[in-house]
């Protein structure tokens, strides 16, 4: 009885710490999501050991737990446009999971210091996204707008000002609407002046990247 409190108190806490990140950071997986799964998977393992000592096969329960996470992972999975976002909390997801195993297996130092190594990294990425930010590099602008020639050009002398390098410009007309693509390089801040600058435009109907 000691052992299994003891699993389901660190499932709780590891599980919970990185829930707190997440929630956080305003995430959709938070802390009551990461706690159940962390527990729910040690459950589980916990399970397939005990059919293991009857004769059935010990690890059933736990591929089943791999696949099951997986699902729900995907289900934090969004696409807007050429953005795809919750890839970072499915994957965290899993690795709860993965944690939450780890303690069912009795393997309480391995899933204390993987929860550790998660957390330094996600707080330590963070920091490294924000610099890398602040540099130049190759994105795309899709700018929907009305079919005026004179729009498209000042939406060039929009990005000129900026002094972006606009390394690529194509103009499609879709719906009665100029679909401006553009690959150009630019550090985040001077995107940002960018889309408040075109948006600003009654010309522009929507931009994204």
């Amino acid at each position: 009885m000691e052992e299994i409190l003891t699993k389901i108190f660190l499932a709780i806490v590891l599980g919970g710490a990185l829930g707190m990140e997440r929630q956080y950071h305003d995430k959709p997986a938070g802390y009551a999501t990461n706690c159940l799964i962390c527990v729910g998977a040690m459950l589980f393992t916990i399970l397939s050991e005990y059919m293991g000592h009857f004769g059935g096969d010990p690890g059933r329960i736990a591929a089943q737990v791999v696949t099951g996470v997986g699902f729900i992972g995907a289900g934090s999975i969004l696409r807007d446009g050429n953005k795809i976002s919750g890839l970072t909390t499915a994957a965290g997801v899993w690795l709860v999971a993965a944690i939450g195993m780890t303690i069912g297996y009795g393997q309480y130092i391995l899933a204390m210091l993987t929860a550790c190594a998660i957390l330094l990294f996600q707080l330590g990425a963070r920091k490294t996204i924000k610099w890398v930010e602040g540099l130049r590099h190759y994105d795309s602008i899709n700018i929907v707008c009305e079919p005026n020639w004179n729009t498209v050009e000042k939406i060039a002398y929009s990005l000129e000002s900026q002094h972006v390098t606009v390394l690529k410009q194509e103009v499609t007309k879709q719906d009665n609407l100029f679909h401006v693509y553009i690959i150009a390089t630019f550090t985040e801040t001077e995107f940002q002046k960018i889309t408040k600058e075109l948006l600003a435009m009654p010309q522009v109907h929507s931009l994204y990247k």
